[in-house]
């Protein structure tokens, strides 16, 4: 048993390696100090039942080192010190003890005075303690020195029963930690406990590992952005579901934008709310909610939210409409409460405040020139009255031929005589002469409605004087305004160069208020408003979508508006040192993607912002060009990879998870002619090679062989390396279904 294997026929016999040299020393041992090893076997039974559970345990890991492997020092540090301790208590303290031991074979069969007695009892503990620290330094020893690929040790697994039956099983077994998870958090909630309740607020329960093991990723990970790419029919919908359920549950704010605007989304998520007595609001095209998406920020703020109605082919177009967005701004904020009426306005005056109306009506250059004139006219009230010369007519000289119908010639010749003596005699003949009018000056009112701007504009900025000064500071910011808007660009064409060159942006503004979607942008005497602000604070849920079949080019517009505003507000509470959890899910991102988008996402991760992306394929992201999905890939931490049918997509989430060290064992086969090997389990010889390689941590395959409810996750938010595997997502909403049939 404890000798090498006859070689075949015909060949030289094997040396003895040092395995087989250690096996011979031990099973000699063994034999001559039976009653220890007897007792010294239940260590190490108990140390290889630890090792299998730890084994169990880590089986995702596939860099993990077992409780054996782990301790190897340890249990040959052990067998020493408890070797010297034998040694001194056989010699010089209780070795009849040690002696007393074999009564039981062979000293039964002599005639001997030894008697089983305390001294016995101390010597098998010690000994047998001894065994067993040797017994598992030689298991470490050999687990260690054995050659097996963790590909082949992989493949034990993945091909065992046990996996087999829960691959088949799946959607039963993702659900088989749920009750455990919610019990917990009913009694955290009954019994009050703080601690608890924030510790399970961390920690979400997406299922059930491949392993059978329950799959728990901490929530605070999507602080660093999620990534989920999954095609129709992964299950996708299902783990937003669940991501919603964990929001809810634990009081988070989510918005959740729809790209497609499918309604089975919103109809879950009411669904899911209603379960913890809570509302949905939902700014849809045909909803009651209304949204201003220039209420919050600061003009810069306000400009980046509307860039992408700004934004041109021509960098130096796009650059001018920023620039009026940014001082429109400005403007609104100079002149809100101010009474104005706008050009061509038939209603009656309104107030100025900040709103997408007001925005679009002040990119009207006669609009903004009526708004500095209402300013000016408190202190000038003629403004608009000017003096011009009246031109007086002179009775004029009577023709000869009227004279010649009333008068004979000879009276006729006197009268012109005395009138020429008259008139060279007058000290006023420069003003009498024919046609020469008299200066005389009136005043006349210009109406603004029709005053052609250059005029307009000059006649305002010879009065720029009157504009009122802050009473705070003394600074006359509307005088600034007006040379933001206007002066500056006076070397230009026009004035009014900032307007002439934003085209693009006030035809955006128009087509999107001038349709019917234009109604959700008027937020006066709105009762149900869109407020990031109020969302976060209140911790409501929030579904945003428009009908993807219609509104695909304002999807972006509104997505772009609500980052801005959710940044803004991150802003402000990072600003006050607050952090303010969002969870903000953007389902089919490509309608509305860019890369300025992802840099606002981007922005807001370090005051609470929890970013998800769930595109149908990354191919949908790469079309928009830029390296738009390199950039997207590059900014999440996370990946939440499911069921792809793009060529290629496989292989390039393999290689982003990357590689893992491994050996690529080969041996030589051996085969004799006959019988004589017949009970071989395989036909590898005792030679072979041994090479380091590097495999994909996921192979492109397993990424493929991916169905309904699976999903590879990959995690780098944490400071540990955490190998990706494949997880059964469980059905938060049928879980709810059920409780509630309960």
């Amino acid at each position: 048993l404890l000798q090498p294997k006859k070689p075949p026929i015909g060949q030289e016999q094997q040396k003895m390696t040092r395995y087989h040299q250690l096996r011979l020393v031990f099973g000699l041992v063994g034999v001559l100090l039976y009653p220890f090893a007897i007792l010294g076997s239940i260590p190490l039974l108990i140390g290889l039942a630890v090792d299998k559970k730890d084994k169990a345990a880590n089986v995702f890991d596939m860099d993990y080192e077992s409780f054996l492997k782990r301790n190897s020092i340890v249990f040959l540090s052990f067998s020493a010190v408890l070797f010297v301790i034998n040694v001194f208590a056989f010699i010089l303290w209780i070795p009849r003890g040690y002696l007393s031991a074999y009564l039981l074979f062979p000293l039964n069969l002599l005639h001997t005075a030894l008697r089983f007695n305390w001294e016995t009892i101390v010597a098998l503990l010690i000994g047998s303690s001894g065994m067993g620290a040797i017994f598992l330094a030689f298991s470490s020893f050999v687990a260690k020195r054995k050659v097996i690929s963790k590909e082949d040790e992989r493949k034990k697994i993945t091909e065992s029963k046990a996996y087999k039956d829960r691959e088949k099983n799946k959607f039963e077994e993702s659900q088989r930690f749920t009750d455990e998870q919610e019990e917990a958090y009913e009694e955290a909630v009954e019994t009050v406990d703080i601690d608890k309740y924030k510790e399970l607020s961390n920690q979400l329960l997406l299922g059930t590992s491949e392993f059978g093991l329950p799959y728990i990723i901490n929530f605070s990970e999507f602080n660093q952005h999620v990534l989920v790419p999954a095609t129709t029919g992964s299950g996708k919908t299902t783990l937003l579901q669940l991501l919603v359920q964990h929001a809810v549950k634990f009081n988070f704010p989510v918005i959740l934008i729809d790209g497609k605007g499918a309604r089975d989304t919103l109809e879950s998520m009411r669904e899911i709310a209603k379960f913890y007595d809570k509302e949905v609001h939902a700014f849809t095209d045909d909803g009651d909610m209304r949204y201003n998406p220039v209420e919050h920020g600061n003009d810069i703020s306000i400009r980046d939210k509307l860039v992408s109605l700004a934004e041109t082919e021509s960098v130096f177009y796009s650059g001018a409409a920023k620039a009026l967005l940014q001082v429109t701004i400005q403007l609104l904020d100079e002149f809100k409460g101010a009474k104005v009426t706008l050009s061509g306005d038939t209603r009656t005056t309104e107030t100025v405040e900040r709103s997408l109306p007001f925005v679009q009506r002040f990119l009207l250059p006669r609009n903004v020139l009526h708004l500095f004139a209402d300013a000016i006219l408190p202190n000038n009230p003629k403004l608009f009255e000017i003096e011009v010369e009246k031109k007086i007519q002179q009775p004029k000289k009577k023709s000869v031929k009227e004279g010649s119908e009333i008068l004979p010639d000879s009276d006729l010749d006197k009268e012109e005589k005395e009138e020429d003596s008259q008139i060279k005699n007058s000290k006023f003949r420069n003003i009498s002469q024919l046609g020469i009018a008299q200066k005389e000056t009136e005043t006349i009112v210009l109406n603004p409605e029709t005053l052609d701007l250059d005029s307009y504009y000059l006649l305002l900025k010879r009065n720029l004087r009157y504009l009122p000064t802050d009473k705070e500071t003394g600074e006359n910011i509307k005088q600034k305004l007006f040379e933001r808007l206007f002066i500056r660009y006076e070397h230009k064409d026009s004035p009014f160069y900032l307007y002439a060159t934003s085209e693009a942006l006030q035809t955006n503004i128009n087509m999107l208020l001038d349709s019917e979607l234009g109604k959700l942008f008027d937020t006066k005497n709105a009762k149900n408003v869109l407020d990031v602000q109020e969302i976060v604070n209140q911790r409501k849920l929030v579904y945003v979508s428009f009908n993807g079949l219609i509104y695909k080019e304002y999807i972006r517009t509104l997505a772009q508006m609500l980052v801005g505003d959710v940044n803004y507000f991150a802003s402000e509470m990072y600003r006050k040192n607050v952090k303010r959890e969002v969870l903000v899910i953007f389902d089919e991102p490509a309608s509305y993607l860019n890369e300025t988008f992802i840099d606002m996402v981007n922005k807001g991760r370090g005051a609470g912002v929890y970013g998800i992306f769930t595109p149908q394929t990354m191919a949908d992201i790469a079309k928009l060009g830029d390296k738009l999905m390199e950039q997207l890939v590059g900014n999440v931490n996370t990946l939440f990879i499911g069921k792809t049918n793009e060529k290629g997509e496989a292989e390039y989430w393999s290689e982003t998870m990357g590689t893992y060290q491994d050996i690529d064992v080969t041996s030589v086969t051996e085969q004799e002619d006959g019988y004589s090997d017949v009970g071989k389990s395989d036909w590898s010889g005792d030679r072979g090679t041994k090479r380091n390689v590097d495999r994909f941590k996921i192979s492109p395959n397993k990424i493929k062989e991916l169905r309904t409810g699976e999903f590879i996750i990959y995690r780098t938010a944490e400071n540990v390396n955490l190998p990706p595997q494949k997880v059964y997502v469980r059905n938060a909403l049928e879980w709810l279904q059920k409780s509630n049939s309960k």
